[in-house]
């Protein structure tokens, strides 16, 4: 099969672009047709998954969740395969769906091309995304880390921007609508799973299937400050779905709305401002596993 392998230069700080000669190697080591291409820009990247539809089997990410998330929005519906080289600082998608971080592993998976069809999420009808999505306090997190300049990576990323945002953040009412239900929360945040963790490995919806048809929500509700922090890290685990703060349940589609113009994030990326539709694209794409 013919592979189109799109490289994100920027991905973990220009870290991706130096891996390239590497890369490469390792794909003619297991004989794999490729043709890689340097994208400039999510629109790129965009323009030109569309234009090798009919050029290319699969689509290869060699960058970060916002790279997947990009081609994923392409590939949506059609008999194409994804597949990932994990380039990212956080790589939550491909460790949802168990993917390596090791290049020479991927390459093998690329090679044999064994796929699963899996569930998307769907924002509004138009907006497509593979693992988390949210609004609140996580979006807020999500500027921040997206736009710090302290030289931190991954996990720890994720980490200092929450701390950093708890400093400022008030929680906000939320009007939210499911299951034939429509109610007002006073919540930091809330978010609609399809995978399990965002953020650099935050098991927020730690329940969450991508095969299973339904959405998993998670509600933090309002609570203190120090609350909050010791509650922090159980997230990492999955672990803090038990807190009385927390509401957590499945539904298949979820809307949500706020008192305060917060943006929509998902898979690491800006979506949109609220009010948001979420509902599930049922086997909507290929992925290479």
């Amino acid at each position: 099969m013919k592979n189109l392998i799109i490289l994100n230069p920027s991905s973990f700080s220009g870290k991706a672009l130096a891996a390239r000669q590497k890369l490469e190697d390792t794909l003619k080591q297991y004989n794999i047709d490729f043709t890689i291409h340097i994208s400039k820009s999510s629109d790129d990247v965009t323009d030109t998954v569309r234009q090798n539809l009919d050029k290319f089997s699969n689509f290869i990410s060699a960058g970060g969740d916002g790279t997947i998330h990009t081609i994923a929005n392409v590939l949506a519906g059609t008999d194409r395969n994804l597949g990932c080289i994990p380039m990212g600082s956080g790589n939550d998608i491909a460790g949802n769906l168990g993917i390596p971080l090791n290049m020479e592993a991927c390459c093998r998976l690329i090679r044999d091309c064994r796929t699963r069809r899996i569930d998307l999420g769907l924002i509004n009808k138009k907006f497509y995304y593979l693992a988390v999505s949210g609004a609140g306090f996580d979006s807020v997190v999500n500027d921040l880390a997206n736009n710090t300049k302290f030289p931190i990576k991954g996990p720890a990323k994720y980490t200092y921007a929450v701390y950093r945002t708890l400093i400022t953040y008030r929680a906000k009412k939320f009007f939210i609508k499911y299951n034939g239900t429509s109610r007002t929360v006073e919540a930091m945040f809330c978010v609609a799973g399809n995978m399990t963790s965002y953020g650099g490995g935050m098991k927020i919806v730690p329940a969450a299937d991508p095969s299973d048809g339904i959405l998993d929500i998670c509600i933090i509700k309002k609570m203190g400050k120090i609350h909050f922090i010791k509650t922090f890290p159980s997230v990492f685990e999955g672990k803090h779905t038990t807190d009385p703060f927390v509401e957590y349940f499945k539904t298949e589609s979820f809307e949500i709305d706020s008192e305060y113009n917060f943006s929509v994030f998902a898979d690491g990326e800006y979506i949109c401002k609220l009010p948001a539709k979420y509902e599930i694209a049922r086997s909507a794409l290929n992925f290479i596993v």
